[in-house]
């Protein structure tokens, strides 16, 4: 098989770095993505990959890195969009700035490497783009609507470009998540600035239930990582990859809640529409 070269965001830890490690060993290229030298260093010393030093939430730098690796190794085969993080806090604490952000990375920051890879990708009639979503993309949950928003826009964005981008034979898939013994809950996430305290007695919060959860996560992150460069290398087989027991729960939880709309609500649904005579 030929070697394969991937594109992978936020190398530096967690997920992404355990991807690089399982993509190099099956002797493909690895080119990723770091915030700061010392992590690109680390990066390429480690593991014998290409880094690149890239803040993915000024999406203006996006295509001169596109650009940039294509001219230096003529293609793109796998973009895996894995960068982002989680901001938790309740609906009404948070502030527009930091909305904005979460969206800016979880979001618009993949939007723009989809929209820059494209080109390379459709004028060799071949390419995969893996979105790293979540079960906070299929359910939300008190304190983590914020990264929930962000992952359902994911989803529905990949919904779409799958259907665009198919007869052009580009792949695309959803790796959802369940939480995964990495560093997310550590140094890596972020809470709403403010904390109203009249939800105290009403909600469990959300602060103290991540940190509780922080190195207790239940999903492998080597299990994951070889799961999604299984599916890659099988040509992308499913749309939605389901990874871990949370990630399957949710989805049950949501097909049930459908379900119950629907009958619940189905007669009067279709009274809604104009009858024909």
């Amino acid at each position: 098989m030929e070697q394969k070269v991937w594109l992978i965001t936020g190398v530096s830890k967690g997920l992404g770095r355990e991807l690089a490690k399982q993509v190099l060993a099956a002797d493909d290229m690895v080119i990723g993505t770091v915030r700061n030298p010392q992590d690109k260093a680390a990066f390429e010393h480690s593991l014998h990959g290409e880094a690149f030093i890239t803040d993915l939430a000024d999406t203006a730098e996006i295509p001169a890195l596109i650009d940039t690796i294509i001219q230096s190794h003529g293609r793109i085969d796998v973009l895996v969009n894995n960068a982002g993080f989680g901001a938790f806090g309740l609906i009404e604490e948070f502030e527009a700035e930091e909305i904005i952000q979460q969206f800016q990375v979880n979001f618009m920051a993949v939007w723009k490497l989809c929209q820059s890879v494209l080109p390379h990708m459709r004028a060799r009639a071949q390419g995969s783009i893996v979105q790293i979503s979540s079960r906070a993309g299929i359910v939300a949950g008190v304190g983590n609507g914020i990264y929930a928003s962000s992952k359902f826009a994911l989803e529905g964005m990949s919904e779409a470009l799958k259907l665009e981008v198919e007869p052009f034979g580009i792949k695309v898939m959803l790796a959802e998540l369940g939480a995964l013994r990495t560093d997310f809950f550590g140094s890596s996430v972020r809470y709403a600035s403010s904390k109203l305290p009249v939800y105290n007695e009403k909600l469990p919060d959300i602060r103290t239930q991540t940190r509780q959860l922080h190195g207790q996560q239940s999903g492998d992150p080597i299990k994951v990582a070889q799961a999604i460069l299984e599916a890659v290398n099988k040509g992308v087989p499913s749309f939605r990859l389901p990874l871990t027991a949370g990630t399957i729960q949710a989805m049950e939880a949501k097909v049930a809640t459908l379900q119950d709309c629907i009958r619940s609500g189905a007669a009067l649904a279709n009274d809604m529409d104009y009858q024909s005579h």
